[in-house]
């Protein structure tokens, strides 16, 4: 009796053609349904799967390290923006530009700038406008690579200064080692191998 009923009604599927569809397009469902969600379990084992060995991923260390490192390049674009406030003799912003380029060195490195190029007789004569002075860089470029990963970066730069006679013209040339710590780039070192003077003096 089941078996007639199953072909009876097998046979009224194949007769009717829409039926038929309708029968067909359920089974397929079934199918790709099962598959998707088969596979939605591979994905989930897959991704639960780095989180169990997330204890030291493979290569993150140097990948740090490298994103980093200083390059050469980096180091002389940092010591040519670091001018724009190291070797400021405007009589309104100096003193506040020096700060700020003092703040991006080392407490050595600071003191030789200070007995080299920012004296406190230049500073007085700069912010009182008793002296005159402008600097133009005319290159800075990266030297030397040492086995620290710091890097020297040389600068050359003609200095015009004036205190009460003639501008005086001056060729300056400074090497300057560039370091990363922990806060980022500093200037760690300085070897000036000319000064600013002051010129003529108006006292």
């Amino acid at each position: 009796m089941l078996i007639e009923l199953i072909r009876t009604i097998v046979q009224k599927i194949i007769q009717d053609k829409i039926l038929m569809g309708l029968v067909i397009v359920a089974v397929l469902g079934i199918f790709v349904g099962g598959m998707t969600m088969g596979d939605e379990k591979t994905d989930s084992a897959k991704h639960a799967e780095p989180a169990k060995n997330a204890e030291k991923p493979a290569g993150a260390a140097p990948q740090a390290a490298a994103a980093t490192a200083i390059t050469p390049k980096l180091a002389a674009d940092f010591v040519s923006w670091w001018l724009g406030s190291a070797m400021d003799y405007n009589a309104s912003t100096a003193q506040q530009s020096h700060s700020q380029a003092i703040a991006w060195m080392t407490a050595d490195a600071a003191q030789t700038f200070q007995t080299n190029l920012w004296t406190p007789q230049i500073s007085e004569a700069v912010t009182t406008g008793k002296m005159v002075a402008a600097f133009q860089p005319t290159g800075v470029q990266s030297q030397a690579v040492n086995p620290d990963g710091s890097i020297v970066v040389a600068v050359s730069g003609t200095m015009v200064v004036q205190s009460g006679g003639q501008p005086v013209v001056q060729q300056i040339l400074a090497s300057f080692l560039v370091r990363q710590d922990q806060d980022g780039l500093r200037v760690a070192g300085l070897n000036a191998r000319t000064s600013v003077v002051q010129g003529s003096s108006v006292y």
